[in-house]
């Protein structure tokens, strides 16, 4: 098996806008390029386009990279998600990369598409990109292709197919990141038939406000969205709270899936809160991202991601948060000095 290489000096640090807001989203990212951060992340969910709100970024901004946190594959053909990422690979003059996902099956449900099995579909799909791209005289450098990664059988053919991986923030429970998700990298970057720089982005969810409860139930109501998606439910398992994501998930089901996750968080100790996610001050939020910076830099983790806890929150502290993330974790920042 072989060893990712491991990170030389400081990760990359970026932020992702994991909201349903969209006008905000400019002066954000001109705050986040302004304060030193790497690379600007945007999402999809119903109702919301990763690819237009990363073109929407770029285009607000000179010189911080744009990518997708992702974008659905079974959305969009090959072809046309081709086309689509390769202008706003040349519009944003180089700055594009694009991250790619299956979704889960509930998504899936909800678009009425089909994907299975997903790990093979989607190194096939970003196959298909390169071809794509590989014909079209007009496209000098091709966006990389990352994909989102969380349980083995998709990390591994990441690993082997793309150009990078995103881990989910959910990937950072320490059993389920050194017992199944780094070996399923290694296998999979084993297998590969290039020497291409392979790129690991670890997603965390983070929430910074000088009042330190405040963050905590910020994210701790974006953890609670999170463990109560059924698919999620192997990245517990043989961890101190399995039983804390069955809770949630008994929780929901019983509310008919109408809880907010509010009502939801309190099921939620202190110690999941510590080990998934970045929540506190901006002096302890500072010392957090130095400690898990270090500890993923020797597991060959290359960026780390800053995901705004949006779920259950208003339009006025998400937006808060994401300025708070620019300020106190960005690398120009006059708090990060």
């Amino acid at each position: 098996m072989t060893d990712l290489p491991a990170q030389v000096g400081p990760l990359r640090r970026s932020v992702v806008f994991a909201t349903d807001e969209l006008e905000p989203l400019a002066d954000l990212a001109r705050r986040a390029e302004a304060s030193g951060l790497d690379r600007v992340w945007t999402t999809e969910y119903v109702g919301r386009d990763a690819v237009a709100r990363a073109l929407y970024v770029a285009l607000a901004t000179e010189r911080i990279g744009v990518a997708t946190g992702i974008a659905y594959a079974f959305s969009r053909a090959p072809l046309g998600m081709a086309a689509l990422a390769g202008d706003v690979q040349r519009l944003s003059a180089g700055r594009f990369g694009l991250g790619i996902s299956s979704g889960t099956r509930g998504v899936r449900r909800w678009y009425g598409a089909e994907f299975e099995p997903p790990a093979p579909r989607i190194a096939a799909y970003a196959e298909a990109l390169r071809e794509a791209w590989g014909r079209d005289p007009e496209l000098a450098v091709p966006p990389p292709v990352y994909a989102a990664a969380l349980n083995p059988a998709m990390t591994r053919a990441v690993a082997r197919s793309c150009d990078g991986a995103l881990l989910h923030a959910l990937a950072l429970s320490r059993v389920h990141l050194n017992e199944r998700v780094l070996p399923a990298l290694r296998e999979g970057f084993a297998r590969r038939t290039d020497d291409a720089p392979f790129e690991v982005a670890a997603w965390c969810i983070t929430a910074i406000d000088e009042d330190e409860e405040r963050a905590r139930e910020m994210a701790r109501r974006q953890l609670a969205f999170y463990l109560s998606t059924p698919s999620y439910k192997t990245v517990t398992a043989a961890t101190d709270w399995e039983s804390v994501a069955d809770a949630i998930r008994e929780g929901f089901d019983a509310s008919g899936r109408k809880a907010a996750w509010g009502e939801l968080s309190g099921l939620i100790p202190d110690a999941v809160v510590d080990e998934l996610t970045i929540a506190g001050t901006p002096e302890v939020a500072r010392r957090k991202a130095a400690a898990l910076e270090a500890e993923l830099r020797e597991s060959g983790v290359s960026e780390l991601v800053f995901q705004t806890a949006g779920a259950d929150v208003s339009s006025a502290e998400l937006i808060s948060n994401c300025e708070q993330i620019a300020d106190v974790l960005g690398a120009d920042s006059e708090v990060s000095k």
